[in-house]
């Protein structure tokens, strides 16, 4: 598929570091105040070691070679990554990939860096458009089918703060997220058995509940994240504002115990998804939302 071009911009400055090095303390702060056994602590510091190399790449890339994002090739390896956990013969939520004695979240992984392919198709007209707009809503539909509600609302949040700032907004994107409203309502309708893990879930209450001072310190951590994110998203293009608010949509949601809080909550998926996303925007996104 066609792919747009890039802006060569670098995410890997001080002051998007800073706010990320803060979340992966925070989650080691956590780690802590729970308890977690040694196998936990270094599937968390190989996610953000791994994380940290995905990013550094896409941005030695991006310099070496200025090649394009490939939207359209983002946008379909999304759609089988969050659909290939749905083909495991396993009870629960199909939410996970195994990998031995890991299991991958894999809607995180994908759906950050599915926000910015999408953001650069749906304000064009035609085909790109449509593709957009059908990736987008069949991505709603895979996620309440799991269901997955916390990252189905995340997803409706994301586009409908990108669309928001979009100067047309034509009737076939508002339908598209007419039809996500619906599909993240019924997400939310359907049964979730699954039972929160302070670690995981939880981070938020774990941390307040051993001390104010630690609790304030990871609630400002995730905060910093985004609004680091947004702050960039001024200069950049608003496909960060969406990224900004899908992560929030989610630190929101973890709150209530629905979701792991990324980058703090234990967890590789999240790690990985944040590493591509910013690997991803060095090497090929569009600045053409000011």
């Amino acid at each position: 598929m066609a792919a747009f071009g890039i802006t060569g911009m670098n995410m890997l400055r001080p002051g998007f570091i800073f706010p990320v090095a803060g979340v992966a303390i925070a989650s080691f702060a956590v780690l802590t105040v729970a308890g977690a056994n040694h196998s936990i602590w270094a599937v968390q510091a190989l996610a953000i070691i791994a994380a940290c190399a995905i990013a550094i790449t896409g941005e030695l890339w991006g310099r070496w070679r200025n090649t394009p994002l490939p939207v359209g090739l983002v946008l379909s390896i999304t759609l089988i990554g969050i659909a290939a956990p749905m083909f495991w013969d396993k009870p629960g939520p199909a939410r996970w990939l195994s990998l031995g004695s890991l299991s991958l979240y894999l809607a995180p992984v994908f759906l950050p860096t599915f926000l910015v392919a999408w953001s650069n198709c749906v304000d064009r007209h035609g085909m790109w458009q449509r593709m957009a707009l059908i990736a987008i809503v069949s991505a709603s539909v895979l996620l309440a089918l799991q269901p997955d509600a916390s990252q189905a609302l995340a997803l409706l949040i994301g586009a409908s703060i990108f669309i928001a700032k979009a100067s047309e907004k034509s009737r076939s994107v508002i339908l598209a997220l007419l039809l996500m409203a619906v599909f993240t309502a019924w997400a939310f309708a359907r049964p979730d058995p699954l039972e929160p893990i302070a670690y995981v879930e939880g981070v938020f209450s774990l941390s307040l509940g051993y001390s104010v001072f630690l609790g304030a310190a990871v609630i400002a951590s995730a905060a910093a994240l985004i609004v680091s994110l947004q702050l960039k998203a001024s200069s950049e293009g608003n496909y960060l504002s969406a990224v900004a608010a899908y992560y929030a949509a989610l630190y929101a949601c973890s709150v209530v115990g629905l979701t792991p809080a990324p980058l703090i909550g234990y967890g590789a998926g999240p790690w990985l998804g944040f590493g591509l996303v910013v690997g991803a925007i060095s090497l090929g996104a569009t600045k053409r939302h000011p």
